[in-house]
């Protein structure tokens, strides 16, 4: 377990005690990944543990005149949940926020926190690739900018550096003629690691299809867009007949592994219902 636990107070403190201290330091939010990681022995060598609850200013969700949506690394699922800013402006997310753990889990995890696990199978990393996001990591060499679909280089792994620490998510808010979904499948109804998970946004100009973004969680070792499926659906009605090619062209690229939570070709087929599924509620507005 860990030798030190400090309450900073300011980002400066936060970034200086993570430099001194690279690879042995990690910053608690809400901890609801990391303390069991540390209590399972998941996380070695860590000695110094950072509480940022305490910094001001860094639970906002807020909508900047460039049209970009930003949230703060203190954000928890239920602030995403709560918020009419998300509701309105991001209902995928919204959706994938209202789908993690309990209440408790909710109201204490932050989504800063379920990125940086990087698990293919959080919920709300599929979502938020589907909208573009960018995140924001700070460290004393500065600030730099990486889109969250380079974010992950595997598993439970990511490009940040051990003396970077994630300031800001940022992602385009939704516009008028879009329109959005998370859709997610597991063992059981509540409180359950995705089956796999999927997010779909579709710009609409008339009864066309002006751009589409899908994305699916727990099939692969990342989150990954469904490409193919993306570029067949623009230009296009969203007939029943393009529902049923663009849920197989989404089953291809899919590569999920047989756990515990079912096998592989179960896994696959789910990808192809909830593409279905979502498909069809967006064609009806």
């Amino acid at each position: 377990m860990w030798l030190s636990y400090i309450n900073a107070s300011r980002l400066d403190e936060v970034v200086q005690t993570l430099a001194q201290n690279p690879g042995k330091t990690r910053i608690v939010a809400g901890a609801t990944d990391l303390i069991l990681e540390l209590e399972r022995g998941l996380r070695k060598g860590i000695e110094t543990l950072i509480d940022i609850t305490r910094i001001q200013g860094l639970n906002g969700i807020l909508l900047d005149e460039k049209g970009l949506i930003h949230l703060g690394p203190l954000v928890t699922h239920n602030d995403c949940v709560a918020s009419k800013l998300i509701q309105e402006y991001a209902f995928p997310l919204a959706r994938a926020c209202w789908e993690v753990g309990s209440p408790q889990i909710r109201n204490r995890g932050t989504i800063s926190g379920n990125l940086i696990t990087a698990s293919p199978a959080n919920d709300t990393i599929t979502p938020l690739m589907a909208l573009g996001a960018t995140v924001e990591l700070l460290s004393e060499r500065g600030r730099r900018i990486v889109p969250l679909q380079e974010f992950y280089s595997g598993v439970r792994k990511t490009v940040m550096l051990p003396d970077e620490m994630l300031v800001d998510i940022a992602f385009p808010a939704l516009k008028k003629n879009q329109r959005g979904l998370y859709l997610k499948t597991a063992l059981r109804q509540a409180q359950a690691i995705s089956v796999a998970n999927l997010a779909v946004i579709l710009g609409i100009n008339g009864s066309q299809i002006a751009s589409a973004a899908i994305t699916l969680g727990a099939v692969a070792p990342t989150i990954i867009h469904a490409a193919k499926a993306e570029e067949y659906l623009v230009g296009k009605a969203l007939t029943q007949e393009v529902i049923e090619e663009c849920a197989h062209l989404t089953m291809d690229v899919a590569r999920p592994i047989s756990d515990i939570r079912g096998s592989s070709s179960y896994r696959r087929y789910m990808v192809g219902v909830m593409t279905r599924r979502a498909l069809a509620r967006l064609a009806k507005g």
